[in-house]
């Protein structure tokens, strides 16, 4: 099959040479949206003019793992065009999401502060730490980021049940409980490690509120590198605050900033979670962003994908506008 392509984003010349060698003699790239009466849109925020004038348009693929709300509401009104997404950077996620844990769970990073002032005193402090081999490790959105920490966690000894919204009764993948999102009250008790990889849906927003961190214990460790509104706020910094949770690592936050001079002076909360020993922040870099390993990842997968429509007809990760994700 012929296919027409139009990439919505920027990218260096080098990328775009890669991208142009991964992708099969049958696939055209267009060289402008002025020419963009394209079969596949690579875009993430794509223009409503341009989705109008594309008359052959039949796929818009994202090129990152999210559905942005202002996305799915316009191609709510487009049926007839699929969308789908890829996961390039799930690996690197799922990375952040292991190095939060530890930190967080071992309060690595006032340890390092104060060592630095050679004050040794953390070193007498760990009677209230968690430790990752023998903990209960709960994911809540097991799928492509999740199902790597799951891996991570087990072979450092934990043991890792994952929690998916499709879910209908339990099943055991690789040695992991999978359990529908009914079951999250019922393990969270039990839970010394919650790590939340969930999209942020109308369904998901303030998933782990006042009374889930309250069904927590005093050392359990939250780790949220899915979207800062799957936690109520206030509920976090309470929680953190009061010691009625041990500790979190945050990648996904309430406030960005909206300009490039913003980046230097916008608290990510309007708490001060700063303040606060139990805390690992890290400002929104799971995806490894720019990195060049991932974009040549991201690369790779756009054009897996736009290859398998050309050579088969179907193209794979199909997002679901109506669940959000």
């Amino acid at each position: 099959m012929e296919l027409r392509v139009f990439l919505d984003v920027q990218w260096s010349p080098e990328m775009l040479r890669h991208l142009e060698s991964l992708l099969l003699k049958e696939v055209t790239i267009l060289p402008d949206s002025s020419s963009a009466d394209c079969d596949v849109l690579v875009s993430g925020r794509p223009d409503a003019d341009l989705i109008a004038r594309s008359s052959r348009l039949t796929h818009l693929l994202l090129p990152w793992a999210g559905l942005p709300r202002s996305t799915r509401l316009l191609m709510m009104d487009h049926p007839h065009i699929s969308v789908h997404n890829i996961h390039h950077n799930a690996d690197s996620a799922a990375e952040l999401a292991l190095g939060l844990m530890i930190a967080a769970a071992r309060l690595i990073i006032p340890a390092d502060r104060e060592l630095r002032k050679g004050d040794w005193s953390w070193r007498y402090r760990q009677e209230g730490r968690l430790l990752i081999c023998g903990s209960a490790v709960l994911i809540l959105g097991y799928g492509h980021i999740g199902s790597r920490v799951g891996r991570a966690a087990r072979a450092l000894g934990a043991s890792v049940t994952g929690i998916r919204r499709s879910a209908v009764s339990e099943t055991v993948e690789d040695g992991v409980r999978i359990l529908p999102a009914a079951s999250l009250h019922r393990l969270l008790p039990y839970t010394d490690v919650l790590v939340l990889t969930l999209p942020l849906t109308d369904d998901t927003v303030g998933i782990i509120g006042e009374q889930e961190l309250g069904l927590l214990h005093e050392k359990s460790v939250l780790v949220n590198i899915g979207r800062g509104g799957l936690v109520d706020e206030d509920a976090l910094y309470r929680s953190l605050s009061s010691g009625s949770i041990g500790a979190a690592g945050i990648d996904v936050w309430y406030r960005y900033p909206e300009s490039e001079d913003e980046r230097t002076c916008t608290p990510p909360s309007r708490h001060d979670l700063a303040s606060l020993d139990n805390i690992v922040m890290t400002p929104h870099m799971g995806g490894g962003f720019g990195t060049e390993a991932l974009e040549m990842e991201r690369a790779r997968q756009i054009a897996g994908s736009i290859n398998a429509l050309a050579s088969c007809g179907s193209m794979p990760f199909r997002v679901d506008l109506s669940a959000g994700y």
